[in-house]
This record gives C-alpha cells, sequence and structure tokens, in this order.
C-alpha cells in the first residue's frame, strides 16, 4: 500500500534521444524534491523509437489492436529500462506496492508499465481502447487517477500556447484525444517542455 503522496512524472519517450536529458531530468527532480519533500515523484517512461517501430510493425502485417496496444505497453518497458540506465538513482518497480514505508528515500521510482497496468487493472476498469489513439500520456493519466496521485507532469519535448487547456493540447497533438476524459480524475496536471531551458511547468485545466 502506498503510505504517502505521490505525482506521476510522465516523461515523453521523444525525449530519450536527447543527450541532456540524464541531467535535466535529475536537476528537475532534484528541484520538485526540495519544494515537496513529502510527495513520491513516481516516474513512468513513455514508449518513444520502440513504440514507433510497434506501430510501424503493426501497419506492415495488420497486427491488430489488441496485440498491437500490448506490444505497445511492453515498448513502455524497454523505453524504461532505458532511462533507467540513464537516471542515476532511478529504481525500477514492477508492483506499486513496493512503494510502501519500506521505499529508499534517496532512489526515484520508475514504473514498469505492462506489469503495472495488469496490477491496476485487477481493481480498476481499464476505460481505454485498445488504439493507437491511446497513448503513453493517457496509460500514465489512467495510473495516477487510480492511484489517486497529488498530479501529473507531463515532461515533453514541444511547447503549448499559453493559458492551454488539456482539450486544447489534444487538439494541437501534444497529447493523445483520450486524455482530457481519462485525465479527469486528475485535480492538477501540469506541462513542461523539459528541452527549453528557461521554460516552467503549467498547469493544464
Amino acid at each position: 500500500m502506498i503510505s504517502r503522496p505521490i505525482s506521476i512524472v510522465k516523461v515523453g519517450g521523444s525525449l530519450l534521444n536527447w543527450p541532456e536529458l540524464p541531467g535535466r531530468l535529475a536537476a528537475f527532480l532534484d528541484e520538485r524534491r526540495g519544494t515537496n519533500p513529502d510527495v513520491l515523484d513516481v516516474l513512468i517512461c513513455g514508449g518513444g523509437p520502440f513504440a514507433e517501430s510497434v506501430r510501424q510493425l503493426d501497419e506492415i502485417h495488420g497486427l491488430g489492436d489488441y496485440a498491437a496496444h500490448r506490444l505497445a505497453i511492453q515498448a513502455m518497458d524497454l523505453a524504461s529500462t532505458v532511462l533507467l540506465c540513464l537516471l542515476p538513482g532511478a529504481a525500477g518497480v514492477d508492483r506499486l506496492r513496493a512503494l510502501g514505508p519500506g521505499w529508499p528515500s534517496e532512489d526515484i521510482p520508475l514504473l514498469v508499465p505492462s506489469i503495472a497496468v495488469d496490477e491496476i487493472e485487477a481493481s480498476h476498469p481499464n476505460p481505454l481502447p485498445a488504439s493507437w489513439d491511446v497513448t503513453s500520456d493517457s496509460i500514465a493519466a489512467w495510473i495516477a487517477g487510480a492511484v489517486r496521485a497529488r498530479s501529473l507532469v507531463l515532461l515533453k519535448s514541444a511547447d503549448l500556447p499559453p493559458r492551454a487547456t488539456r482539450e486544447l493540447a489534444a487538439q494541437l497533438g501534444r497529447v493523445d484525444p483520450f486524455f482530457p476524459l481519462i485525465s479527469a480524475p486528475v485535480a492538477s496536471v501540469e506541462y513542461l517542455n523539459l528541452r527549453d531551458p528557461s521554460a516552467f511547468p503549467v498547469p493544464l485545466p
């Protein structure tokens, strides 16, 4: 059982090819810990190039919606393993209950999505269809809602217009079409272009 407030920090898969990712992400997380030391940031990594490979194979071979969806989630596992290698202090987590009182305060939990999805589905119906219209953003939002996370932070590679909403972010393709609905139970959603050193997290109402 999770015994402390948590936030889900979704690391966009598009950031994996950025040489500055480890340092920039570590600095971002250090700043958050300094501001909210009682909140545990739990990372989820998007599938990035690995999910794109699944998409291409689906286009070639017609894998089917369910198989492609599950493979795309497993692609997130592979991307998470890459991030685990890149980020100092990151520790892989395959069960949410591992984030209990015994979790080392110095470790940064990085969730293995496929196992977490199966674990949460056992007690929370999954509203997400098996479709390429569903991305890791909605998966992260569904997990955040299911575990009653205090907030969801989306780390991206692109800007949003000032005062953007979740609906506008979906219209612009920064998140998938299901994100506004799936993220509704999450009171606080923030968006940050991590590649921009002058940017800061902005709320997505």
